[in-house]
């Protein structure tokens, strides 16, 4: 039986549940046909994966220097990261014919093609997905929004720099994985 309302954490236990799901997604035009190459989506989360590292590499002198010792941008980094994987994923959907304009329909497609039917994502990819796309308002993603509080509220730079550096890891690896998957 479908699940009411849109949960990931399902779709990855319960491929009917997915499918019906994308299904609805299919039928409302939530999921569209998308005349896009993947390689195009895969260029934008590689962009915004550049620029948080050249963020990250301007903290190490200028920031210091233009802003002072206590400021730091590491908030924008995180949120960059997060475009990375969101369009890491479209890149992925988009290899099946697919646009998204809905985080949740996005996420599901990607379950169902990637974790469901070719097995070319693992749990732990899904759960990073979900984790970035499983809420709508980008304000309320657990993990960007977690990490980016993290970063932004604690006092330590240091602390926040670790945060970026588990964020910068997930990222690459993931957008790693998109570059085999659509190659």
């Amino acid at each position: 039986m479908k699940s009411r309302i849109p949960d990931w954490r399902i779709w990855v236990r319960n491929e009917k549940d997915c499918k019906e799901w994308l299904e609805q997604y299919l039928r409302k035009r939530v999921l569209r046909t998308e005349t896009r190459k993947p390689e195009d989506f895969l260029k934008k989360a590689e962009h915004n994966l550049s620029f948080s590292n050249w963020l990250i590499d301007r903290h190490k002198d200028e920031i210091p220097r233009i802003f002072g010792p206590d400021e730091n941008f590491y908030d924008w980094v995180i949120v960059s990261f997060y475009y990375s994987i969101y369009h890491a994923a479209l890149s992925l959907i988009s290899k099946f014919r697919i646009s998204s304009k809905s985080h949740s329909a996005t996420l599901c497609a990607v379950i169902y093609h990637y974790y469901h039917k070719t097995r070319n994502l693992t749990k732990e990819d899904i759960e990073l997905l979900g984790e970035c796309l499983g809420e709508e308002d980008i304000e309320s993603f657990v993990w960007a929004k977690s990490l980016r509080e993290r970063a932004s509220y604690d006092v330590s730079a240091s602390f926040g720099l670790m945060l970026v550096d588990e964020a910068r890891k997930n990222t690459e690896s993931f957008i790693g994985k998109v570059r085999r998957i659509i190659a």
